[in-house]
């Protein structure tokens, strides 16, 4: 009976090892499995430091930029109060170049000679034709 017992237990080595060498992972997957443990515990880590408590430096560091800001702050403030509360110039007309030129070239005409040129060139212009169509046209009915 002493060697059925042995033979079991060589047996039950043997489907261990067995078992063993089949459940082995491959060491390119392995490698990858350790990357990503890796990966996983350095978020892990950024999110623990983005959770925990500021220090008392960090407070004070933060309070001082607070500071610094408040007096820039102040400094602008002082320079633009002034500009704000003076009145404001009423702009400027601005002349085109051609505007200039057209004053610049013009003749100078008499006031009675403007106004009877203004007439004629009212009463010689022809007529457009599309006001003497409409005058032919029929009414909708």
């Amino acid at each position: 009976m002493a060697k059925k017992k042995s033979a079991s237990r060589a047996d039950a080595v043997r489907d261990a090892v067995d078992q063993a060498f089949k459940s082995q992972v491959p060491r390119e997957r392995l490698a990858d499995l350790l990357d990503e443990i890796g990966n996983t515990a350095g978020r892990l880590r950024g999110a623990v430091d983005e959770l925990r408590p500021a220090t008392e430096a960090e407070i004070k560091e933060l309070r001082g930029e607070i500071d610094t800001l408040r007096s820039e702050l102040a400094a602008l403030r002082a320079r633009v109060e002034p500009l704000e509360a003076a009145p404001k110039p009423a702009p400027a007309r601005r002349t085109t170049a051609r505007a200039t030129a057209a004053k610049k070239a013009a003749p100078k005409k008499p006031a009675a000679a403007k106004r009877s040129t203004g007439a004629a060139a009212k009463s010689s212009a022809p007529k457009p034709a599309a006001a003497s169509r409409a005058r032919k046209s029929p009414p909708a009915a």
